[in-house]
């Protein structure tokens, strides 16, 4: 074996640049606003989508557009309480300019049914 092939094997390895897909949840109101039944519901719901908080990038809009969100190079978007400019679709998971979003009400106003809606329409986005 030469050592050329012995450094390829060890430099070039796939899993070094695997990057986990980035998911964006977007909030209305910040993160220190929100109450602690909130901030639960939020991290068990992206705990319950196989993700961790700690891996999700969280903003604060209260309106977007998918070119609002470039910088911030997102596979899949989650709104809650920010409204998509151009859509009214709410509770569905649907591709909107090539980006898979699920819009939703704010966490303070998403009661057991809505809360059901919104879960359904994450795992149809994230395949759970």
């Amino acid at each position: 074996m030469s050592q050329a092939a012995s450094i390829e094997t060890y430099l070039y390895q796939e899993d070094l640049y695997s990057l986990p897909p980035r998911v964006l949840v977007i909030v209305s109101d910040p993160w220190e606003k929100l109450t602690e039944a909130e901030q639960t519901t939020l991290t068990k719901m992206i705990t319950a989508l196989r993700l961790n908080i700690a891996t999700v990038q969280i903003i604060t809009r209260t309106a977007f557009t998918v070119a609002d969100l470039a910088a911030y190079a997102p596979t899949r978007v989650i709104a809650l309480g920010a409204t998509l400019q151009g859509s009214n679709r709410l509770y569905e998971s649907f591709t909107h300019d090539g980006l898979p979003v699920v819009v939703a009400d704010a966490l303070p106003r998403l009661d057991d049914l809505k809360k059901k809606n919104l879960w359904l329409a994450l795992r149809q986005m994230f395949g759970v």
